[in-house]
């Protein structure tokens, strides 16, 4: 048996839907196989003749699809954008893979801000490098967040060897 799943709809599937069509889809399971065959086939046939006909209409600007000179969503919002859509274990990689990214990203900030400084060296201080900001943040989280975020560190010193 199939097991039920808490499916979230997207924009695509209010602009593509219809009440007729949940109705047939909810009298399914009271057909004989036959009929739920091709009704099931009817609901979505009727479902790709309404997207082609957003498409050719150009609807499809309202569910969120830019024009191509438009700058292209960033990785990181892309994924926040699918999350919601996958199963509790999905998120949470997603939510690695987001945490990877960002940590890459304020590596790379730290990395452009250090080469920018222009610190004379006689002035106080100026012999000790600056502490990394995953140093500062570290004291700032609790013990729980400071052993993921050494795994974090882990990683990204893992994925800088293969590259």
């Amino acid at each position: 048996m199939i097991q039920k799943q808490d499916i979230k709809l997207t924009e695509l599937d209010y602009l593509i839907g219809n009440p007729h069509s949940q109705m047939v889809k909810a009298a399914l399971p009271y057909m004989n196989v036959p009929e739920q065959k091709f009704l099931s086939l009817m609901v979505k046939v009727n479902e790709l003749q309404r997207t082609m006909q957003l498409f050719n209409s150009g609807e499809m600007s309202a569910m969120g699809l830019k024009p191509p000179e438009e700058k292209p969503l960033s990785p990181v919002e892309l994924l926040n954008t699918i999350k919601p859509y996958g199963s509790t274990y999905e998120q949470d990689f997603i939510d690695v893979i987001v945490n990877v990214m960002q940590g890459f990203r304020l590596y790379r900030s730290y990395q452009e801000t250090a080469q920018k400084s222009d610190v004379p060296p006689d002035t106080p201080g100026a012999s000790m490098p600056p502490k990394p900001p995953w140093e500062q943040l570290k004291s700032l989280l609790s013990p729980e967040q400071q052993s993921r975020m050494e795994t974090m560190q882990m990683v990204m010193q893992t994925m800088q060897q293969f590259t």
